[in-house]
């Protein structure tokens, strides 16, 4: 969430949509960074313990929508071509999407195509989040490193609809080379 406050908070933004909360831990974060904002919150599961346990967290804070549901259905495309469509408009500052490990195709493919991105496990940035954890309580050097993030800034890099295709054939490419190996499982 840090890396999320530093890269967005200059932008003032007035709508963060966010797609998983479990029991809004960021959600919480969000809601008290940006109180001037709208903070649309999906999650998929309704499970009673966490459902209860967010809304309580959340009731206060009139600028918190929660949804419930998959967002794949509430949100019209998956994270990627969502955030082309999203920058297309030229209204938001910046898209960040969670989970963006090193090595995934995703990952790959933003870094292959998306020069101006940045990543939260950037060793220059990874600095400063140890700074962070260490003040926070949460240990450094902890084995269970912290999901990255990647920032897309404002304007693309190359034409929509090259993106696009780009991103639909990787996407395609992806999908063939795991169904492959879940197909014909390689023995050692």
């Amino acid at each position: 969430m840090f890396f999320f406050y530093v890269v967005v908070r200059p932008f003032a933004p007035r709508q963060i949509l966010e797609s998983g909360r479990m029991r809004g831990g960021s959600t919480l974060m969000l809601a008290r960074c940006f109180p001037n904002g709208r903070i649309v919150s999906v999650e998929l599961d309704r499970d009673p313990a966490h459902a209860a346990i967010v809304e309580s967290r959340l009731k206060g804070y009139a600028n918190v929508d929660l949804l419930y549901g998959d967002s794949r259905d509430i949100l019209p495309e998956r994270a990627l071509k969502l955030a082309l469509q999203l920058l297309r408009t030229g209204k938001p500052c910046a898209v960040l999407i969670h989970d963006f490990y090193p090595a995934e195709p995703a990952r790959k493919f933003v870094e292959r195509y998306w020069p101006n991105a940045f990543f939260s496990d950037d060793p220059a940035f990874a600095v400063h989040l140890r700074e962070l954890n260490s003040r926070i309580g949460r240990d450094p050097n902890s084995k269970h490193p912290v999901s990255p993030f990647v920032c897309l800034p404002a304007g693309l890099p190359a034409p929509y609809w090259q993106l696009f295709f780009r991103i639909v054939w990787a996407r395609a490419i992806a999908i063939a080379i795991s169904k492959i190996r879940r197909t014909f499982p390689t023995t050692r």
